[in-house]
């Protein structure tokens, strides 16, 4: 079993992260030019909210982000507080580890799926979620993601595109139909991340790119250009923080 990693150290790097990128968020941002300012806050308060309650589980913390995020008056404050509440009842009672990132991920980020219920803790299987099956079937059908000695908490429809991300090289998404507990995944789903796939990937970029563009594109803040571009420097400064942290323990 994984050791939990530290959410409060996280969140925070993720935080310094997104402020280095904070005015060129704000360019990209057509409407008000402030969509740098607020992300940035969003992750402030998170950082915020795991510092002073370090024994409380993932659920928990979320939960409680989620509802001082409803304070503010922002629509980016409001998109991550209906996300986080969506995801705060599904990490009830668990700690985050490299194993169930990718869970803590679609919390943050939300699934294009997240009105149809889910079950509040996701029951063992191994990696590769529907989306990334149907985007393999879309895409010819790649090499099987390796089986691992553990079986993966990661029932989410996001993990079989972080696989690939994490991979690099190599696609890394599973051939086999669906899962079931993925049945909730629509066209609509498929298509979105399928296309981004193939434009990043037809432009020259690298799988690994490739594959964040798709699985950002399968996500609630994928669906405007500005959040988009947040939450690529989301993902990738949550998988290099997680990656240190794990290497920095014991």
């Amino acid at each position: 079993m994984s050791t939990p990693l530290d959410l409060a150290q996280l969140f925070q790097m993720v935080t310094q992260n997104l402020d280095q990128k904070r005015a060129d968020l704000n360019q990209a941002d057509t409407y008000n030019n402030d969509h740098g300012d607020h992300v940035v806050e969003v992750f402030e308060l998170l950082t915020q909210v795991a510092k002073a309650n370090p024994h409380a589980d993932t659920g928990e913390l979320l939960e409680l982000a989620s509802q001082r995020l409803k304070e503010k008056r922002h629509g980016t404050a409001r998109a991550y507080a209906q996300n986080l509440e969506q995801g705060a009842q599904r990490l009830r009672g668990q700690q985050v580890t490299q194993e169930t990132l990718p869970l803590l991920l679609e919390a943050l980020l939300g699934s294009t799926q997240q009105s149809q219920a889910r079950p509040q803790a996701p029951s063992p299987s191994q990696s590769g979620g529907g989306l990334a099956d149907m985007l393999g079937m879309l895409l010819g059908g790649g090499s099987a993601a390796p089986s691992r000695p553990e079986p993966r908490q990661e029932a989410s429809p996001l993990g079989g595109l972080l696989e690939m991300f994490l991979g690099g090289g190599g696609s890394g998404i599973a051939s086999e139909a669906p899962a079931q507990e993925d049945a909730g995944l629509d066209m609509g789903d498929l298509m979105r991340a399928g296309a981004a796939f193939l434009q990043a990937s037809q432009s020259g970029k690298s799988t690994g790119a490739a594959a964040l563009d798709a699985l950002v594109a399968a996500t609630q803040m994928g669906q405007s250009p500005h959040r988009a571009q947040s939450a690529k420097l989301v993902v990738q400064a949550l998988l290099q923080a997680a990656q240190g942290l794990s290497g920095s323990q014991p």
